[in-house]
């Protein structure tokens, strides 16, 4: 029987068949035609899909690429943005860094130059450029160490003081003052040259150390240090004249300490100024009164709070009439142990610790209380003045008016009964307060004598400055009267210039009958001095009030 030939789609299979046993796939059962169509269908559709999904996953690999690419070079960009910026901060660190290296050594600089100025003020004296105080004591200590250990070594201490600074100060004023002293200091460099310590104290005192020195070479050191201060110091146009005392201690082992040192330096110039000397070798002596010094000032305290003082009186006679013309007030301390103690001695002191002041007034209370009392007996006649000294520092002072005018008030006396003594040397000062004070007092009726007359001031313009009503030769011109025509011509020609000026004078210091015959031959009218009486108690003075034994003598000298 003849084969049927094979259709399309069993050729199909069979191929296929064959195709995939080629390819190790087992085919269990060939699909039919309509199969094949749906699986080729399927797979065309599959393909379809994937063609499709590939040109899908394509352009999403394409655009991820993009992004990435882009990504990257955002992040390169962003990397060499911050790359860059990472390079501007350091350097901008650097700059910092270096910025505040410098201000730090800037900073370190400024304070080493405030430490050295520190240092340098810590030790100097901020005016003269002079040691201070803390330099000398470094120095000194230093020098006094050495002593101890090397008895053969020495050292010699200047204490230098300038007389009458303060006057200086008041009269032409602190910031004058400050030059003066600036000039002083340029002096004493000069002079001392290689000094171990030039210093200043404060104020006017200056002090000087030195090395060992024989007696005579410091001595001759004292002498040129006081020299070199005989030419007066000029500020621009002005000429102020100055004067050194110097204080020398010549040091050894002996000494304890640089103290003790200054503490001596300081007692000897004291000495030098007291006596007038230009310079003073310490001993053992001046400290002894030194500490007796010391005691009496304690003392003098205790006396003004106790007020241990009473007021002795002298007259001043008036030759025309044989009478009285004044009793002067004079001050005396009783000391409950010691007794009476000189005022030569404590009115120094008492200026030097302000203490005059109330002196002044407990003698013019007192004053005023025995005047009333004296005036209240008919001791004193109506026309009786009586004399009261007032010190500078009480001239300065804005409450003396009131003081004077409230004591008066009490003791029921006016102005024109007293005379208030000023000394010569005290109208140096030409303050406005002691202007304005003295003018007050002439207004009011108060008669002002200017007292030792011709001892201080070389230029007597203050006699047209200030509201004078008389004056009082000082008892140097009279001791010498008889063996000198010097002294009387003087005398005579200060009498005339008062004269000239409606000025009334007083002599001091009268003590024999050729002295009181010469003063009244020169024109004289009121004289004071031994020769009529010492100075006397209060009970003393109402008898010779009473006595009248002074009419005598006042004939004599008339005669």
């Amino acid at each position: 029987m003849p084969t049927q030939p094979l259709s399309n789609s069993n050729r199909l299979n069979r191929m296929l068949q064959r195709l995939m046993r080629r390819q190790g796939v087992a085919v269990d059962k060939i699909p039919d035609f309509a199969g094949w169509t749906n699986f080729v269908l399927a797979v065309d559709q599959t393909i379809k899909e994937f063609s499709a999904n590939r040109e899908l996953l394509e352009q999403s690999v394409q655009s991820t690429s993009f992004k990435l690419k882009q990504a990257y070079e955002d992040l390169k960009t962003e990397s060499s943005l911050r790359l860059a910026q990472a390079d501007l901060h350091q350097q901008e660190l650097e700059d910092l860094v270096q910025a505040r290296t410098s201000e730090l050594q800037t900073a370190q600089l400024h304070l080493e130059q405030i430490n050295q100025r520190l240092a340098y003020d810590a030790t100097h004296d901020d005016l003269t450029g002079l040691a201070n105080r803390n330099q000398l004591m470094r120095e000194l200590n230093r020098s006094v160490a050495k002593l101890s250990t090397d008895e053969g070594l020495g050292l010699c201490f200047f204490f230098v003081d300038f007389d009458r600074f303060k006057q200086i100060n008041d009269r032409f004023g602190h910031l004058i003052g400050d030059k003066v002293l600036i000039q002083v200091a340029n002096r004493l460099s000069t002079l001392v040259g290689d000094a171990t310590c030039l210093a200043r104290l404060g104020g006017d005192e200056f002090v000087l150390l030195m090395g060992q020195l024989q007696e005579s070479e410091a001595v001759k050191l004292a002498q040129s240090i006081t020299a070199a201060f005989t030419q007066p110091i000029r500020i621009r146009d002005t000429e102020i004249p100055m004067s050194a005392s110097v204080g020398i201690v010549l040091a050894d082992a002996a000494y304890p300490s640089a103290d003790d040192i200054v503490r001596d330096a300081d007692i000897a110039m004291y000495r030098a100024k007291a006596t007038g000397n230009c310079y003073q070798l310490f001993d053992e002596e001046m400290r002894t009164e030194h500490l007796e010094r010391i005691e009496l000032e304690r003392e003098l305290e205790i006396a003004v709070r106790e007020q241990q003082f009473c007021i002795n009186f002298e007259p001043i006679v008036d030759t025309t009439r044989s009478g009285i013309f004044s009793m002067e007030s004079l001050v005396r301390w009783i000391h409950p142990a010691k007794g009476m103690i000189s005022p030569g001695r404590f009115i120094p002191l008492a200026e030097e610790l302000g203490l005059v002041i109330e002196i002044d007034r407990i003698v013019f209370e007192q004053t005023c209380q025995q005047f009333r009392q004296w005036r209240g007996n008919g001791i004193t006649s109506p026309d009786q003045k009586f004399n009261v000294n007032l010190s500078c520092g009480q001239l300065e002072r804005s409450d003396l008016i009131p003081f004077l005018l409230s004591t008066l008030d009490v003791s029921d006396i006016s102005p024109h009964d007293i005379v208030l003594e000023i000394t010569e040397s005290y109208l140096l000062a030409d303050s406005g307060q002691v202007m304005k004070n003295l003018n007050e007092m002439n207004k009011l009726g108060f008669r002002i004598f200017v007292d030792d007359f011709g001892t201080g001031y070389s230029s007597l313009s203050y006699l047209a400055k200030y509201p004078i009503h008389g004056l009082k030769i000082d008892q140097s011109f009279v001791r010498d009267l008889a063996e000198s025509s010097e002294s009387k011509e003087l005398i005579r020609s200060i009498i005339a210039m008062a004269d000239a000026l409606n000025l009334q004078v007083v002599t001091e210091g009268v003590e024999t009958l050729a002295q009181l015959q010469i003063m009244t031959e020169l024109g004289c009218r009121y004289i004071q001095g031994f020769l009529f009486t010492r100075p006397m108690t209060a009970m003393q003075a109402e008898v010779f009030l009473v006595d009248q034994p002074y009419r005598e003598l006042g004939a004599i000298a008339t005669e």
